[in-house]
C-alpha cells in the first residue's frame, strides 16, 4: 500500500494525520460503507446478465458508464438511508437464521432488478437466467454465517465460533457447484467461471483444520472474484469500485494501523504492504 510506505506506522506524521482521518471512520460505522461492495456488485451484476443475454459476446463495453453510476448511486442511497438503518442486511455481522438469508435474498434480488431495469428486453429469459446468480449468492452467503472479530489491540481477526461448519461450508461448495453447471447450461460464461473459480475456498476451509484465514479467503475472493469478471463486461466498474477499495483501507490504516480490506489475510509486518 503506498500510503503505507509513504507514511509509516511509526512516523511523526502518522500520528498527525491519524487524528483527522479516524474522523472518517465514524462515516464508516454509520452508514456500513464496507457492505457496498456486495451491494454495487449486485446492482451491476443485474446490468450485465441483462446484456450478456442481449449479446452472448458482449465484451469490455463502456457505454453504459453514466447510467451505470447512476443505479450505483440509487442503489448506495437506497441502502445507506433505508436497508441498513433498518437492519435488513447483517451479512457478517451475526449468525442469519432462515428468515434472515431469505430476506437477503429478497434484497439482493431488488439490487439485481434496480441494475437490470432498461436493459431486460425479455423477463421471463431474464429470470431464468438470474435463478443460478441467487445459487451462486446463497453460497457465498453461507460463510459469513461464520462471523469474524477485529482484536484492536493486536489486529488480528478472530473467528467467534465454528459451529455448523460442515453444514454451511458443504452446502456452499454444492451451490458453487450447481451455479457452475447452471452457468455451462444456460451459456453463460461470466457465471460458469466465477462460480468454478469461488468453488475450492469454502472447500479448504471445510477440509483443513479450523483457522480464520480460510474465512477470510472464503469470504473475500469470490466477491473480489465476482466483481473482478463483472467488469469484464462492464469495465467502467473498475473505477468505483477500485475507489471504494482504496478509500476504505486507507482510513483503516490510520485508524487500527492495518491495510485492509487486503489482498493478503494476515496483518503482519511481511503483509502491511500487499
Amino acid at each position: 500500500m503506498i500510503v503505507a510506505r509513504i507514511i509509516p506506522k511509526d512516523s511523526n506524521l502518522y500520528e498527525r494525520v491519524r487524528p483527522y482521518i479516524i474522523n472518517l471512520s465514524e462515516f464508516l460505522d454509520k452508514f456500513a460503507i464496507m457492505q457496498l461492495f456486495a451491494i454495487w456488485s449486485l446492482t451491476v451484476a443485474g446490468t450485465v446478465i441483462a446484456s450478456g443475454i442481449n449479446d452472448r459476446f458482449m465484451y469490455w463495453d463502456w457505454s453504459s458508464w453514466n447510467d451505470g453510476l447512476l443505479r450505483l448511486a440509487i442503489s448506495s442511497i437506497l441502502f445507506i438511508f433505508f436497508i441498513h438503518p433498518k437492519s435488513l442486511w447483517i451479512a457478517g455481522s451475526k449468525k442469519l437464521n432462515e428468515t434472515d438469508l431469505f430476506l437477503h435474498c429478497i434484497i439482493s434480488l431488488l439490487f439485481i432488478f434496480i441494475g437490470a431495469i432498461g436493459y431486460v428486453t425479455d423477463w421471463k429469459i431474464f429470470l431464468f437466467n438470474l435463478f443460478p446468480y441467487l445459487i451462486g449468492f446463497i453460497a457465498g452467503l453461507l460463510v459469513f454465517q461464520f462471523t469474524l472479530v477485529l482484536d484492536e489491540i493486536n489486529g488480528e481477526w478472530v473467528a467467534n465460533y465454528w459451529e455448523n461448519k460442515l453444514v454451511f461450508l458443504s452446502l456452499s461448495s454444492i451451490l458453487f457447484g450447481v451455479a457452475t453447471l447452471s452457468g455451462i447450461y444456460f451459456d453463460d460464461p461470466l457465471l460458469s467461471t466465477v462460480a468454478m473459480v469461488n468453488f475450492p475456498f469454502p472447500l479448504v476451509a471445510l477440509i483443513f483444520p479450523n483457522h480464520v484465514r480460510h474465512l477470510q479467503r472464503a469470504r473475500f475472493y469470490p466477491l473480489l472474484i465476482f466483481s473482478l469478471f463483472l467488469s469484464v463486461r462492464a469495465p467502467w466498474f473498475l473505477i468505483p469500485l477500485a475507489t471504494l477499495f482504496y478509500f476504505i483501507r486507507t482510513i483503516n490504516y490510520f485508524r487500527y494501523g492495518i491495510v485492509y480490506p487486503s489482498f493478503g489475510v494476515d496483518f503482519d509486518e511481511s503483509s502491511q504492504y500487499v
